[in-house]
């Protein structure tokens, strides 16, 4: 009998995913997973639908949110969950990455045509979809237009650090990160930590809030997943996990690839005041949409 799991990082179309959020629940019920947690970048867009169609079959869901942070020469990716989403300083500082993502997008367009590469704007946001443009979005554009022949030689010759197109994210230190979350009655999480992140940056963020480490990530290697348990014993942060997933065919393994247990989810829930008081689900009002 196989041990219920769940999925902690996954994508959408409300960012860079190629999945509906609806169609992303629907796909954690088909391979068996007993929860997920919609982590979509730098918004909260998906989240009412994904919930709507978990709770309409029966699966657990944890409101999430993977949000773009800043050290020095290296991007910092944290993982939200349980925050109240009608938040409105949330809301404000996510905005803001709303904003920065289309101008971050538009720049690298513009690097990209200074290179000859013959790319529009509009080409992205075909892409896109109305969500806010990542990377990813170009490197699809990329591909569409036969400048290259797929995501991973869009990244590698033009999109990622060091490279001619590569546009930096506006600077976002993790502690500010960590404020906004925890007044949103949320906790954050420490994603994918074994590509960039050594053991003293995550023991300095501990001391300035960081609730927990991403153990079981594609990109972990068995070390460094034993390291990271170890951490989170000696410093007492929470774990967590997940596929990464960004829908079929994309780069990260298939939803529920990895074996994050069900306990992982039920100890993030229980630090999580904005999801344990009930407004972690609460819609925002119509008046509330307009702020």
């Amino acid at each position: 009998m196989s041990i219920p799991r769940v999925d902690l990082h996954c994508h959408s179309t409300a960012s860079d995913g190629t999945r509906p959020p609806v169609e992303v629940v629907r796909k954690a019920v088909e391979v068996g997973l007993a929860g997920l947690s919609l982590t979509d970048h730098d918004t909260t867009r998906g989240l009412d639908e994904a919930e709507d169609e978990a709770r309409r079959l029966g699966v657990r869901f944890l409101a999430g949110a993977e949000i773009s942070a800043t050290a020095p020469e290296v991007s910092v990716h944290l993982l939200a969950f349980g925050f109240d989403r009608s938040d409105h300083e949330l809301q404000r500082f996510l905005t803001a990455f709303d904003g920065d993502r289309r101008s971050r997008a538009r720049r690298m367009v513009t690097r990209l045509q200074d290179l000859d590469v013959p790319v529009d704007y509009g080409d992205v946001e075909d892409q896109a979809g109305g969500a806010a443009p990542t990377r990813a979005h170009v490197a699809r554009a990329l591909v569409a237009g036969g400048h290259v022949t797929g995501e991973r030689e869009a990244f590698s010759r033009y999109l990622s650090r060091g490279r001619p197109a590569f546009v930096s994210k506006r600077d976002v230190a993790p502690v500010e990160v960590f404020r906004v979350v925890h007044a949103a009655g949320g906790v954050v999480v420490l994603a994918h930590p074994g590509r960039e992140h050594d053991s003293d940056s995550i023991r300095r963020w501990a001391s300035e809030g960081l609730d927990g480490v991403e153990v079981f990530h594609p990109a972990n290697s068995a070390s460094t997943r034993s390291r990271l348990n170890a951490l989170a014993v000696e410093l007492g942060l929470l774990r967590s996990g997940g596929s990464d997933w960004h829908g079929p065919g994309t780069r990260r393994s298939g939803l529920g690839s990895e074996p994050v247990p069900v306990r992982w989810l039920e100890m993030i829930e229980s630090r999580c005041t904005g999801a344990a008081s009930g407004r972690g689900t609460r819609r925002r009002s119509p008046n509330e949409e307009s702020e």
